[in-house]
């Protein structure tokens, strides 16, 4: 059977097979056996031999131990996990991958809470900060995961949390831009229109070898979306291409954040206050 004839059983698309067959994804019961009546495998023995194995496979990740991960957000830190290579467009906020815990903090009372119909308690916003940083562990060695980020200037411009935190948040924006293997460009107003300012952020996976490569989007009006279609690949590819010749080089990217800075600083020594920050 081919990949596609397979998945089609299942009902689930090709790229989900495929991820189960490398070891990404571990299946339910009910789509091992569908699978080995499909093959051929009607012995109840050798299906109760096979099924049993799922018990020694479902180990857990370390973020399915947080009641605050869904399960959208545990799909995408296990690809996350799993990726070869993370390219990321941003246009309003720093990536994860980037943020300060006073940044999360900021970002998840001001920004997210007024979303959500129950709101973050604290105890839930100092957990999704402990997962945000566990997040982070990947562009350490050993193992650093390649990371590239395009990221818009407003990001930078809003200051989330107030001068002084969204401050030490660029610093550390520009610190680790300069692991090698992370790779950072500012995308600077002057660029003028550009082909992902309709379209809002997006996050391309690269995973392993014979396993399909996924886009991540999360959008206020449809949710979090994993996108596996060659063709959505594609146009993002093509998208996040355009975005880096638009964008300041590396050198000139870092160079521009720290001047940033420097007026958060004047900011914040003249006791100037923003919105969610005390005064």
């Amino acid at each position: 059977m081919t990949l596609e004839e397979a998945a089609a059983v299942l009902e689930v698309s090709a790229a989900t097979l495929s991820r189960i067959e490398n070891g990404l994804r571990v299946p339910r019961a009910r789509d091992v056996r569908d699978l080995l009546d499909a093959y051929g495998v009607t012995d109840e023995a050798r299906v109760s031999e096979i099924t049993a194995y799922l018990a020694e496979a479902r180990e857990s990740g370390w973020w399915e131990g947080y009641s605050e991960v869904d399960d959208a957000y545990g799909n995408y830190i296990g690809l996350e996990a799993a990726a070869n290579e993370i390219e990321q467009y941003e246009a309003t906020v720093i990536p994860a991958m980037l943020q300060t815990p006073d940044y999360v903090r900021a970002w998840l009372r001001e920004g997210v809470n007024p979303q959500r119909e129950r709101p973050f308690s604290e105890h839930d916003i100092e957990k999704r900060v402990e997962v945000c940083l566990e997040r982070q562990r990947l562009l350490q060695p050993p193992g650093a995961l390649k990371y590239s980020a395009v990221i818009d200037e407003g990001a930078f411009a809003r200051a989330v949390g107030g001068a002084e935190v969204m401050r030490r948040q660029i610093e550390h924006v520009v610190e680790t831009a300069g692991l090698p293997n992370v790779h950072l460009r500012l995308l600077p107003f002057r660029a003028g229109a550009h082909p992902a300012q309709g379209a809002g952020p997006f996050t391309i996976l690269s995973l392993p070898r014979d396993v399909s490569d996924v886009v991540y989007v999360d959008l206020l009006a449809v949710g979090q979306l994993f996108l596996e279609d060659p063709a959505d690949l594609s146009r993002c590819r093509r998208v996040f291409a355009a975005l880096i010749d638009e964008s300041m080089d590396e050198t000139a990217s870092q160079e521009a954040l720290l001047e940033i800075a420097a007026t958060l600083t004047e900011d914040a020594s003249s006791g100037r206050a923003y919105r969610n920050e005390p005064t």
